[in-house]
């Protein structure tokens, strides 16, 4: 067996959970060479957690709708690589609707 990649998600429902939690996942490493942050996301969410919430970006840099953070840094889904080691949160100062989905709609706060 390779090596796998460890991705720690945020989870986190506002209708059901009283607290944000993350997630640990072990995918393929080799799978995961010069791959996308959303492209991870993806494979998390179709082989371990098919309630994972995420926005599909436009895959051209463009809509910002796939920002999120890794390892505490912004970055669009659609562009940054993924790492042997990542932790992946919705990003900052919004409201979380679901997951990796904010709120972006009303504005940064604070």
């Amino acid at each position: 067996m390779g090596e796998s990649a460890r991705v720690k998600i945020l989870r986190f429902d506002p209708t059901e959970d009283k607290e944000p939690r993350h997630e640990i996942y072990e995918v393929p490493y080799e799978a995961w060479n010069n791959v996308k942050v959303i492209d991870t996301i993806r494979y998390i969410y179709e082989n371990f957690a098919p309630g994972l919430s995420f926005r599909e970006p436009c895959r051209q840099q463009l809509c910002g709708a796939c920002a999120v953070l890794v390892n505490n840094k912004p970055v669009l889904a659609c562009n940054a690589f993924s790492e042997k080691e990542m932790t992946i949160e919705p990003i900052p100062k919004y409201p979380i609707i679901k997951d990796l989905i904010v709120d972006m709609s009303q504005g940064e706060e604070g």
